[in-house]
């Protein structure tokens, strides 16, 4: 048996292997997405200042849990004479911009708000789901340790945000929001780039796909033909796919609810009298049941 302690650091725990998809794991995933749920299920009830609020909260911890993880991996890398990890620590990979886009879509006003918020509920929703079943992080954790849960409390509020921001109709997507969602992706792989190229690191996942089924071997392949920067390319243009994939999935959800609603609307319409047919025919019978056949004027 493993021994280790919550604050524990990778490099001191001998003989880990792996915690993802361990049974420990699999019953947070299982949670997590019943969560998610039951957000669905009732996040039109919930008032769109509150929300706001709720927003503004959130993009303050994942803020404080970003700080407290450099922070204490920083610490222990130039204690040890490791150095400060440059190309691997700072908050550039895609799912980092969750704090980037909290910050814009809680307090900012305008198309940056806009852009923010169709990007928690696009591409961060399926970053948000991805790392929350595929939880990187316990390649290098033990589920119970404070660097397994910087990641699990992460991706797991990426996807809640995105749940959340959708099924309440705080974010309504449109067919152009594709495009938009791709923006902050843009913005940061400016950031990003050059610092993989520079330090060999892998912000966004842009540079040797480390981790992404398939896209490891297509960024090595590219590399071998000198041409590392068209696997960039390649990579961003995925997004691009996951935001077409949930606006698609959005507008088909719409469309069938659409759809439902007109039917039961139909029905109603059908099953109910017309009110005027409805009066006449009362009025008929009562005067029928008064009158005797036999009376004369």
């Amino acid at each position: 048996m493993l021994k280790y302690h919550f604050f524990d650091y990778k490099y001191n725990i001998e003989g880990f292997s792996t915690d993802l998809f361990s049974t420990t794991h699999v019953v947070f995933i299982v949670l997590a997405i019943l969560s998610v749920i039951a957000i669905g299920i009732f996040a039109h009830k919930f008032d769109k200042k509150k929300i706001t609020w709720f927003l503004r909260g959130l993009a303050i911890f994942v803020t404080l849990l970003e700080a407290s993880k450099i922070i204490w991996e920083s610490y222990y890398d130039i204690t040890t004479g490791r150095g400060f990890n440059a190309g691997g620590i700072l908050p550039f990979y895609s799912c980092s911009l969750l704090i980037y886009c909290l910050w814009f879509g809680a307090w900012g006003k305008g198309k940056p708000r806009e852009i923010a918020l169709t990007w928690l509920g696009t591409i961060g929703l399926c970053c948000g789901l991805i790392g929350t079943i595929y939880t990187n992080g316990l390649n290098w954790y033990p589920f119970w340790t404070y660097g397994a849960w910087d990641s699990i409390l992460f991706h797991y509020n990426l996807l809640m945000v995105g749940v959340l921001l959708l099924s309440s109709g705080y974010v309504k997507l449109r067919w152009k929001d594709i495009l938009l969602a791709v923006v902050p992706m843009v913005l940061l792989s400016v950031i990003a780039s050059p610092l993989n190229y520079y330090y060999g690191a892998d912000y966004m996942q842009i540079y040797s796909g480390d981790g992404v089924p398939l896209m490891n071997d297509l960024a090595s392949y590219l590399d071998g033909k000198h041409l590392r920067p068209l696997f960039t390319i390649i990579m961003l243009a995925s997004y691009l796919i996951l935001s077409g994939l949930v606006v698609g999935i959005y507008k088909l959800i719409g469309f069938i609810k659409g759809k439902v609603a007109e039917k039961k609307v139909t029905a109603t319409a059908d099953a109910a009298p017309a009110p005027l047919e409805e009066a006449v025919a009362a009025t008929t019978d009562e005067v029928t049941d008064k009158t005797d056949p036999n009376d004369k004027e």
